[in-house]
């Protein structure tokens, strides 16, 4: 009877940690990436964002 092939299991393991590892440096950089653009753009529009979370605490019906 052959024994089992744990190096493969192993490896197949390894390489799928490198996968998702990749995978969450990728997100990461695109994320670092983007709120220096967006920092320019929303800038003008910062009043916006600020009142909009007020709208939804209020519409929630949870007093703060």
């Amino acid at each position: 009877m052959p024994k089992p092939n744990y190096h493969h299991a192993k490896k197949q393991k390894e390489l799928a940690r490198k996968a998702r590892k990749q995978e969450k440096e990728q997100r990461k950089s695109a994320r670092l990436n983007t709120p220096e653009e967006n920092a320019a753009a929303a800038a003008p529009g910062s009043e916006a964002a600020e009142t909009t979370p007020a709208t939804v605490e209020t519409t929630s019906g949870t007093p703060t």
